[in-house]
Order: structure tokens, then C-alpha cells, then sequence
């Protein structure tokens, strides 16, 4: 009862966390408007700096913040929209890349024998239904909130090439991108 309790809590500091996250963005693009230092500061990284924080917003287990939550700040200081959720779905599937390549070594060192008997079923079965979860693992990455590595890493694990987990996870934040920031975007027309 005592770790649900601290689970429950954990989630509600995330929650907080998140929409903390979202008025700041707000209030930044709203700071925009009239300031000259975060636009500069923008400026000045610009297209780069957004997917370095895409690459670190892309570990969501570690750092639960996704970079498009920022689009209101990048909008306002005179980015282009497409070009920002193209380059934060390719520095988040970089951070994705990061976790296969993790899953993809954890593999060879972490298996026992019995482990290696399971995994051979599960291969089985990935081989009867090859497609099904790469389709599943771009839905996943198009519409669950929730870090791409829960899929990736066991995907690896079970022996998925790249090029079946890395562009259905890039399509994926695409989409998980652009949802968001239609979102953003129609929140702002209300707002004004």
C-alpha cells in the first residue's frame, strides 16, 4: 500500500511538473513578444539548439519534458513550425536510436541460458507476426504520451533491425509532434 501511495505521488509531481512546464512556455512566448534576450538566445542557437534539447527531451525516462512543449517560445521568436517538429522528431528519434542500441547490447550481456530459451520463443513469434509490432510501435510513438523506449528497448532485445524500430519511432514523433503542435497553435488563436 505504501509503494502504491508513493507511485500515486510520483505521478502527481509528473502531472505538475508538465503543466508547470506548459505555462512557462506560454509565459515565455508571451515575454517574447516584448524582449529581445530569450529571442536573441533563440536566434542565436536556433535550429541546432532545439535538437540537442530534442536529443535530451528524447530519454523521457530520465527527463519527462518533451521539447515541443516549448513550440509557443520557438513561434515566437520567428522559427518556422514545420521545421521545428521536424527537427524535434529527429532529435527524439535519435534519443530512441540510443535506447536500441542499449537494448540491442543488453541483450548479448544480460541473457542467461533460460532467457535465451524465452527469448528464442518470443523470436518465433516475431518471425509468425513480423509487421504487427512494428505497426503497433508507430502507433505508440504517434499517440501514446508516453517514452518510445518502453517499445524500443525490448525490440531490440528481440533482435529488430534498425531500420524496422528507427523510421516507424521517426514517423511516429511526427505525428506526435504535429498533433501537439496544431494543439499549441489553436490554444494561442484562443488565448488571442
Amino acid at each position: 500500500m505504501f509503494r502504491k501511495l508513493i507511485n500515486n505521488h510520483q505521478y502527481l509531481i509528473r502531472i505538475i511538473l508538465l503543466v508547470l512546464v506548459g505555462v512557462f512556455a506560454f509565459w515565455a512566448s508571451d515575454t517574447l513578444k516584448d524582449g529581445d534576450f530569450i529571442s536573441n538566445l533563440i536566434r542565436k542557437f536556433g535550429y541546432g539548439g532545439i535538437f540537442l534539447m530534442a536529443v535530451v527531451s528524447g530519454f523521457n525516462l530520465v527527463i519527462p519534458i518533451p521539447a515541443i512543449s516549448f513550440l509557443p517560445v520557438f513561434l515566437a521568436s520567428g522559427l518556422n513550425a514545420f521545421a521545428v517538429v521536424i527537427i524535434i522528431a529527429a532529435g527524439m528519434t535519435l534519443a530512441d536510436f540510443v535506447a536500441y542500441l542499449l537494448g540491442k547490447t543488453g541483450r548479448h550481456m544480460v541473457l542467461s541460458a533460460f532467457e535465451k530459451k524465452v527469448i528464442n520463443k518470443f523470436e518465433i513469434i516475431k518471425e509468425k507476426l513480423h509487421w504487427s509490432p512494428v505497426l503497433i510501435l508507430f502507433l505508440f510513438a504517434s499517440l501514446v504520451p508516453f517514452p518510445n523506449e518502453i517499445m524500443v528497448i525490448p525490440m531490440a532485445f528481440l533482435g529488430y533491425r534498425s531500420v524496422y524500430i528507427l523510421l516507424p519511432v521517426f514517423f511516429g514523433n511526427m505525428v506526435f509532434n504535429s498533433i501537439y503542435a496544431i494543439g499549441v497553435a489553436n490554444v494561442i488563436k484562443l488565448i488571442n
